[in-house]
């Protein structure tokens, strides 16, 4: 695995091992602990794992969700073992209508059709003389509908997400 891979970004060269039976006895004082009382011993570790090097980010991470399995394993992975962590499973798409999603898609096609128009009336582009297509091939998706039916028309293949908010159909990609 390399450290881009690696859960909690690049280990750290090496630990000495009085160092890492601190961290180890912290977080079990953590798994101990009352959730509602572990404020300060959350903190400790924080100071404690910037002490042995370990990536910043990894312990914001870390000391911002508060799990203690996470700790748990943070030390295995401090301890030179190797450590496979399963990505969070994605949410499934909502269901919706048929005709919602048809409404929605017509709505989408219409808008994209009139970005494009209007891209290509503008008088830098000299549609009359060159007749350059405009480069539209991605807008953002129309407010009429809410954000989960465009998650379930993606989900669906109709559309591509582009990010940020932007969508592409997905028929004019095989076109191209």
């Amino acid at each position: 695995m390399t450290d881009a891979q690696a859960p909690f970004g690049k280990r750290p060269a090496t630990t000495p091992p009085a160092l890492l039976a601190e961290i180890a006895a912290k977080v079990d004082a953590i798994a101990a602990a009352d959730a509602a009382t572990a404020g300060p011993q959350w903190g400790a570790l924080h100071k404690t794992l910037l002490k042995a090097k370990v990536d910043p980010h990894a312990i914001m991470r870390l000391v911002t969700a508060r799990d203690a399995a996470q700790a748990a394993l943070m030390v295995r992975w401090l301890k030179g073992e190797e450590i496979e962590i399963a990505a969070p499973a994605a949410p499934a798409a909502p269901k919706i209508d048929a005709d919602v999603m048809k409404a929605a898609m017509k709505a989408f096609r219409k808008r994209l059709k009139l970005a494009r128009l209007d891209a290509e009336s503008r008088l830098g582009v000299r549609p009359t003389t060159t007749g350059k297509r405009a480069d539209i091939d991605a807008i953002i998706a129309p407010n009429d509908y809410p954000r989960s039916v465009w998650d379930a028309l993606v989900a669906a293949g109709r559309l591509r997400s582009e990010g940020g908010g932007f969508y592409a159909l997905v028929d004019e990609i095989a076109e191209d």
